[in-house]
């Protein structure tokens, strides 16, 4: 199962963190998985080159095929580029609720 943690504070997201598989197909062919990273590697790609991360905005790790993204400032912008990946991870949950979980977490 792909678990899915979102903290906000103040409405604000701060931290997402995105980890494990879904085991929704074999290897290599787990459609849930992939639309999962595309979506988490786009908004990633999307944050870099806005260059929230040169600004030390905020952080991005990939490690061990897991994703974490820490916020350190408030910025219109970003959250909405953050929205656009929860939404986007509640769609998916919507269709694929017994691969995905996520929790809300307020700081």
């Amino acid at each position: 199962m792909i678990k899915v943690l979102i903290k906000n504070n103040n409405k604000y997201i701060t931290h997402i963190q995105i980890k494990g598989h879904a085991d929704f197909g074999e290897y290599g062919k787990d459609l849930v998985c992939a639309g999962v990273s595309a979506i988490a590697t786009g908004i990633c790609n999307t944050l870099a080159k806005k260059q929230f991360l040169e600004k030390k905005m905020c952080a991005i790790s990939f490690e061990n095929g897991n994703i974490k993204i820490d916020v350190y400032k408030e910025d219109e912008t970003m959250q909405v580029i953050l929205e656009t990946l929860v939404i986007s991870l509640e769609s998916f949950m919507e269709d694929y609720h017994q691969y995905i979980k996520i929790t809300y977490e307020e700081e």
